[in-house]
């Protein structure tokens, strides 16, 4: 587990769920993106905002008076999330 002991428990909860779909989502980069995640607090905190949209993604995907825009729009800020971390990773090399 990547530990970040600035962000409050509940954050870091949050972070490493998101971490861990990151990684599912994004296979070949697993190691990298542990190891980014470990070093870089704003990768951290990604993590974090992927692992919230994703949630709130999921919920709605369940909720049949889900409105399909708002499920489209959140399908969007997910990708775009993955977008962001390979970024990052790339600057990295």
């Amino acid at each position: 587990m990547v530990r970040n002991e600035s962000a409050p428990h509940f954050t870091r909860q949050i972070a490493e769920k998101g971490l861990a779909r990151l990684m599912m989502r994004l296979p070949a980069t697993r190691a990298t993106i542990r190891a980014a995640a470990a070093s870089q607090p704003h990768l951290y905190e990604l993590c974090g905002a992927y692992g919230e949209a994703c949630a709130v993604l999921d919920r709605m995907r369940k909720d049949t008076s889900a409105n399909p825009s708002i499920v489209t729009e959140y399908e969007i800020i997910c990708a775009e999330i993955e977008i962001d971390v390979m970024r990052i990773l790339l600057a990295g090399q």
